[in-house]
């Protein structure tokens, strides 16, 4: 039977032609969903997820099926180390993640994989670890480097000279020595060098109220937020009232508090024993001078220098601080979350 153009046969082969071409692309999508080979968790590198803890849970959660005799979630089988003893230190050569009993030594430990520690761990001076979870508490001696993670249930030390150019987090607090250099850490506490005594209260401080109104070229914008065109200095021993937005420099006075927020557009500076009740934010640099306290987040797209025995946040209220370039005097503290963007530095006072 011949077809001619117009005759059913025609019109039938054209008809499955076309459907036989719009069908195409959709058979490796039917395949996919008929027998699925694409179900495994794409991998979220360290730079790529907000939680500073997400990998330390990861390796937990692997840990425990691994414990538990179930497929970890990471498709690899981890080495479990005996015992520790004396000169068993050097796991460079190693191939698997690593799970060990509580190590207390006073030599370098120095691992090529993720070492995951049930109990303490105290390690001397230059040890390094590309990634490191304890049940209990983290000790690193001075010179100590953390290339990718750190998380302790209990607390963190890291002596002086320490690198830890990532992340670091800890249920209970954080302790830096002095020349260590930092990117992001978590605590409900992180000190920073040595402890010092806290900050005198505002009930003790000598302070006269004060009003943003009597500031030169201040704008009322609401009766508890005003408007600074310009640069604006806060007299010392003052407590105001409300919130303050300056579009040039502001400079806080010692003793000064302010129970509100602060911004500004070129700088902030708060002098010895400012106080801020809310929060600070900047286009540009922020100075938080000798035992000042600022109780909200600290946000800055430029520098942050926080001075010695300066504080910011609340035990029992975290916080966040988060700048470019972060430099952190001896005997800071931090309540929350502090994030240096590219770099940030405890300097001796």
């Amino acid at each position: 039977m011949m077809m001619t153009p117009g005759s059913p046969l025609a019109y039938t082969v054209f008809v499955l032609v076309c459907l036989i071409i719009i069908t195409l692309p959709f058979i490796p999508a039917f395949m996919e969903w008929l027998r699925p080979t694409d179900i495994a968790a794409l991998p979220v590198l360290a730079n790529y997820t907000s939680d500073i803890d997400h990998f330390a849970r990861r390796l937990h959660s692997d840990v425990m099926a691994r414990l538990g005799d179930s497929m970890p979630t990471g498709h690899e089988d981890f080495e479990v180390l005996p015992r520790q003893a004396a000169g068993q230190t050097d796991w460079s050569a190693a191939r698997r993640r690593m799970i060990s009993h509580e190590i207390d030594t006073d030599a370098a430990i120095n691992t090529s994989q993720q070492l995951y520690v049930r109990g303490n761990i105290r390690a001397g001076a230059n040890s390094a670890f590309p990634s490191l979870y304890a049940t209990g508490d983290i000790d690193l001696g001075p010179n100590s480097a953390i290339k990718d993670w750190a998380h302790a249930d209990g607390k963190l030390r890291m002596r002086a000279n320490g690198v830890a150019l990532r992340r670091i987090s800890a249920d209970k607090a954080i302790e830096l020595g002095t020349d260590t250099w930092f990117e992001r850490m978590n605590a409900p506490a992180i000190y920073f060098g040595g402890r010092r005594q806290p900050v005198v209260p505002a009930a003790k401080l000598a302070q006269t109220p004060g009003s943003y109104a009597d500031l030169p070229d201040a704008v009322e914008q609401t009766p508890l937020l005003f408007l600074v065109r310009g640069n604006c200095v806060l007299a010392a021993g003052k407590l105001y009232t409300g919130s303050l937005v300056v579009t040039g420099f502001l400079v806080i006075g010692a003793g000064t508090t302010v129970a509100g927020d602060v911004k500004a557009r070129e700088g902030v500076s708060m002098d010895h024993s400012a106080r801020i009740e809310g929060a600070i934010t900047c286009e540009k640099r922020v100075y938080v001078f000798n035992e000042s306290q600022v109780f909200g987040p600290v946000i800055a797209e430029g520098d942050l220098l926080i001075g010695a025995g300066a504080v910011v946040g609340l035990p029992d209220s975290p916080t966040t601080v988060s700048a470019a370039n972060i430099i952190v005097e001896d005997g800071v503290v931090v309540h929350g979350t502090i994030w240096a963007h590219e770099i940030g530095m405890v300097k001796p006072v």
